[in-house]
């Protein structure tokens, strides 16, 4: 199942990649405020895959729990405070676009290193 998360994680870096480089960004689709159930349909599908790992390994895999606890504040802080979210996220896109597409892609290839890294470990 850590394959697979790690899997995910590489598949979503590779859409945020190439949507970028074909002239679409993907990453920008689902940030506007219209597409708030994109955004949240793959946090939460992050959120339960990652959930899944950590309850039901033994011993408790932290990596990947710390994985889940990222994509649940992802969450909670786009319930809890849309404004606050899409301000921000507007900000970071528009300093600088190239340079925010390329910070998801790297830190989705983080997320999958730890996954696969935390394998490894337990």
């Amino acid at each position: 199942m850590i394959i697979f998360l790690a899997f995910a994680y590489v598949l979503s870096a590779f859409v945020y990649f190439y949507s970028n480089k074909a002239g679409y960004s993907f990453l920008r689709y689902i940030l506007k405020r219209k597409n708030i159930n994109i955004y949240l349909s793959l946090e939460i599908f992050y959120l339960i895959l990652t959930s899944f790992i950590v309850f039901s390994s033994n011993p408790l895999n932290w990596i990947v729990a710390i994985l889940m606890f990222l994509h649940l504040l992802g969450i909670a802080w786009i319930v809890a405070s849309p404004d606050s979210f899409y301000s921000n996220a507007e900000e970071s896109i528009g300093m600088d676009n190239i340079m925010f597409e390329n910070m998801v892609v790297i830190t989705f290839l983080i997320y999958a290193g730890l996954a696969l890294f935390s394998r490894v470990l337990f």
